[in-house]
């Protein structure tokens, strides 16, 4: 996905860029840094690497998000603690769909587990992964033991049709792990389907691409597609522990198809 969006935001809004042509431009870059054990203050479940500071990310330049190695944000340093505490999740010859696969996650699946893995991916033609619509996938129901959807929901208009089609493909003991990002002052999601360009959904929902505001209620949408949901809180994490992987506030959902 888009990794330099605060560089470009202004070429964004002012030529009310389509998504198809921000996202489907960028071309994935493998970090190549070292770590020096002196000094080092956080470290990244992701790679498994300390280092003295993370990078700046995101439209408002968050300090130390972006991990210099492996390039995990805070909510895939969350995922990963999530998925690897949950050793259920992960099970030899695991069919597992990526939908929008970050780099980070999905070369550490393909490294150090034998899962069956399938990337899929809209728009980034870089990425280790099918073009395919999530409203409209082409997989037999039941065809996978893991879903991981990881701040995708908020850029599709349809989001309940993309729910609906996680939750068929998803074997009734598998797991979807779903993440969006919440407005933790807003009870009720805000959408609105008549803001589309760029520049006013920048202004109305905080980023350029985004349909909607995620509010406490979102999980009551996924239920509603027939889906069970089980909210892990990054806040449950001991601080410290927080502050060393530097994970922020946020939830995911750990989903489980209803039907039989």
């Amino acid at each position: 996905m888009l990794t330099d969006l605060r560089q470009r935001l202004h070429a964004i809004r002012s030529a009310e860029m389509p998504v198809e042509q921000a996202y489907g431009v960028i071309k994935r870059k493998s970090a190549r840094f070292s770590a020096e054990a002196t000094g080092a203050r956080f470290y990244c479940p992701v790679c498994g690497s300390w280092y003295r500071s993370f990078a700046a990310f995101g439209l408002r330049g968050r300090p130390n998000a972006r991990c210099p190695g492996c390039g995990s944000l805070e909510r895939h340093r969350f995922l990963w603690l999530y998925m690897m505490g949950r050793q259920r999740i992960l099970r030899p010859g695991s069919r597992i769909l990526h939908v929008a696969p970050e780099a980070c996650i999905q070369q550490r699946l393909l490294r150090d587990f034998r899962v069956r893995y399938l990337g899929i991916d809209r728009y980034d033609d870089d990425a280790n992964a099918e073009q395919q619509d999530l409203t409209d996938l082409p997989y037999t129901d039941n065809a996978f033991d893991v879903v991981i959807c990881n701040h995708v929901l908020e850029h599709i208009p349809d989001d309940r049709k993309a729910i609906a089609e996680i939750s068929r493909v998803l074997n009734p003991n598998g797991h979807a792990l779903i993440m969006v990002p919440i407005d933790r002052d807003r009870q009720s999601t805000y959408e609105d389907s008549e803001i589309t360009a760029p520049s006013e959904r920048h202004k109305a929902f905080g980023h350029p691409y985004h349909v909607r505001v995620c509010g406490w209620d979102y999980a009551d949408r996924i239920r509603e597609m027939g889906m069970a949901v089980f909210e892990a809180h990054s806040t449950d994490i001991p601080e410290h522990r927080r502050r060393i992987n530097r994970i922020n506030r946020t939830v995911l959902y750990d989903c489980t198809a209803t039907r039989s």
